[in-house]
C-alpha cells in the first residue's frame, strides 16, 4: 500500500510539474514563468481577485481549480512535501482561444506562487506583458529559468515573505 501512495504521490507532483510546465493549451512549455510570494491569506485573495480582474478584463476565463484538486490529491494521501491537502492549495488559470496562464503553489511553500505562460505566440507574449505589470505592482517577481521548474522558496517559508 505504501508503494502505490508513494507512486501515486510521485504521479501527482509530475502531473502537477507539466501542468506548470507544459500549458495545456498547446502541450508546449511555458515560454515565460515567474514566482513570487503573496506572504499572507490576504495575498492570495489579492492574487486570485488580481486574475479575475484580468480576466474579466481581457474578456478570457478565469478558472479557480483549487478545491477540485484539492478533493483529488485527499483520494491519492499523497506522501510528498507541500502537497496543501489540508487547505491553502491554489491552482488556478486564465485562458482564452489558443493561449492563457496556470498558476499555483502546489510543490511550493503555502504563499509562494508559479504562474506560466503559453503558448509561445504573439497573442501570449502581448497577454503576459499586461499579466506581469499586474502582478509587479504587488509582488516581487522572479523569472524562473527554462527547463528548471519552480522550488519552494525559503525566503516565502511558511507565510515569511512581503508584498510588495
Amino acid at each position: 500500500m505504501r508503494v502505490h501512495r508513494q507512486r501515486a504521490s510521485n504521479r501527482i507532483l509530475f502531473l502537477f510539474a507539466a501542468s506548470t510546465l507544459l500549458l495545456s493549451a498547446c502541450g508546449q512549455r511555458p515560454f515565460l514563468q515567474v514566482q513570487f510570494c503573496v506572504a499572507n491569506a490576504q495575498g492570495v485573495d489579492l492574487f486570485k481577485e488580481t486574475l479575475q480582474a484580468i480576466a474579466s478584463e481581457e474578456h478570457m476565463r478565469y478558472i479557480d481549480g483549487s478545491e477540485a484538486t484539492t478533493r483529488d490529491l485527499k483520494k491519492l494521501r499523497p506522501a510528498a512535501n507541500n502537497m496543501h491537502t489540508d487547505g491553502g492549495l491554489i491552482y488556478v488559470g486564465i485562458e482564452a482561444d489558443g493561449f492563457g496562464l496556470e498558476g499555483g503553489n502546489l510543490g511550493l511553500n503555502p504563499y509562494d506562487i508559479s504562474v506560466g505562460f503559453g503558448p509561445d505566440t504573439v497573442a501570449a507574449h502581448a497577454f503576459s506583458k499586461k499579466v506581469v505589470a499586474r502582478l509587479e505592482q504587488h509582488w516581487a517577481l522572479k523569472v524562473v529559468p527554462k527547463n528548471s521548474g519552480a522550488f519552494p522558496n525559503p525566503e516565502c517559508s511558511q507565510g515569511n515573505g512581503s508584498a510588495t
